[in-house]
């Protein structure tokens, strides 16, 4: 069995410090963690999310986008979740450029 781990090809970048996807993915999980003044870290579930962040919003998905961010069990997903849902996608889009 091997132990090799390959990197992801959308995350060249990745420190071991950061969230998985780089600097895009932190930026991307701190808006889906709630970014506000003074906060610079997402949280932990939203950190491990950053290299997903990253794919959905590559694919332009704002309602996968939303319900990933929501993590809810409901049926659709929160207002606050679709509006981070469109931060995300704004700051992929820029970031693309």
């Amino acid at each position: 069995m091997s132990t090799t781990t390959l990197a992801h090809p959308a995350a060249p970048d990745t420190e071991p410090s950061e969230a998985p996807g780089g600097k895009l993915g932190a930026a991307l999980a701190l808006i889906a963690c709630g970014a506000r003044e003074g906060k610079t870290r997402a949280c932990d579930r939203h950190s491990r999310m950053g290299i997903t962040l990253i794919r959905i919003a590559a694919s332009g998905a704002l309602d996968a986008l939303a319900a990933t961010i929501c993590g809810s069990d409901r049926n659709g997903t929160c207002s606050a979740c679709k509006s981070k849902a469109e931060q995300i996608l704004a700051t992929h889009d820029e970031a693309s450029r």
